[in-house]
């Protein structure tokens, strides 16, 4: 398999030490892929070269197109187009198409059903939450060139990584894991998600589809968020800092100076020196 290029050097002045000097830092390379669905093109996405099938496969669930792998006939990606046939071709379209998935976020072309309910008996200890989120940036070799990557992963219950996936938004990094775990097999209802990103409903919305039981962020929890975790039953945690994590606010860096975390649903399943808080 050919190594996709995602970063490349653009020259820039850069100030340090008070003064303007040549550099050629790394920056993170941003492709295009149109999705054409059944003979439609359903959207153009922005994303990070590489993994487009887990992107699509996870994408078209996410939005509640398919409800397993199965359901697609064929994937087939050329260029900057991925094709998509689906088994059942009454599947319905949305009225409007030919958006764009953004990088900051991602946009709901279809709801599908109601959102189901997560029946597991995982439990995840504290300690793993924070060595799977240090996994999660020690692995991160993207972001260490760049400084421009999300970050994304899932996790077994002894902090061993399945897959690691970075991109230039928070929705594609998920879109590529869940899809991952659907061309793999990978049973989520065993494993958890640590990420980078800010836990918004739509967010959680499609962690709770694939049917994760605990999902962990480094960031902020929304309202609805939250709420879209307690009526699915997930455990969501946030701001899952550890010790020395380096925390990148306007022009200055803090380092965290002991491990900290916010369970916002869910706490049964995290467990605490060996038994659930």
């Amino acid at each position: 398999m050919t190594l996709q290029t995602t970063s490349v050097e653009i020259p820039v002045l850069q100030l340090q030490n008070g003064r303007f000097t040549a550099a050629k830092p790394a920056v993170i390379i941003e492709s295009e892929l149109r999705i054409i669905l059944n003979g439609r093109q359903l959207a153009t996405a922005s994303l990070l070269p590489g993994m487009e099938k887990e992107f699509v496969t996870g994408y078209l669930f996410g939005q509640g197109f398919i409800k397993a792998p199965e359901d697609i006939a064929s994937i087939i990606v050329e260029g900057s187009s991925a094709e998509v046939t689906l088994a059942d071709k009454t599947v319905p379209f949305p009225a409007s198409t030919r958006y764009r998935i953004v990088s900051g976020g991602g946009r709901t072309a279809f709801s599908g059903d109601h959102l189901p309910q997560i029946e597991s008996d995982l439990t995840v200890k504290k300690d793993v939450v924070f060595q799977a989120m240090n996994r999660l940036f020690d692995m991160g070799t993207l972001y260490k060139e760049t400084e421009g990557a999300h970050a994304a992963g899932i996790f077994t219950t002894a902090a061993e990584p399945v897959c690691i996936i970075e991109d230039i938004g928070r929705h594609n990094c998920l879109d590529k894991a869940i899809g991952y775990a659907l061309l793999h097999t990978v049973s989520l209802n065993d494993h958890f998600l640590v990420s980078t990103g800010r836990m918004a409903s739509e967010m959680v919305a499609k962690l709770c589809r694939a049917g994760f039981p605990v999902v962990a962020t480094k960031t902020a929890v929304t309202d609805r968020g939250r709420e879209t975790a307690l009526a699915s039953r997930m455990t969501l945690i946030g701001f899952v800092r550890d010790t020395g994590m380096k925390i990148h606010t306007d022009m200055t860096v803090r380092i965290i100076e002991e491990p900290v975390m916010k369970i916002y649903t869910g706490a049964e399943r995290i467990l605490a020196a060996g038994a659930p808080f």
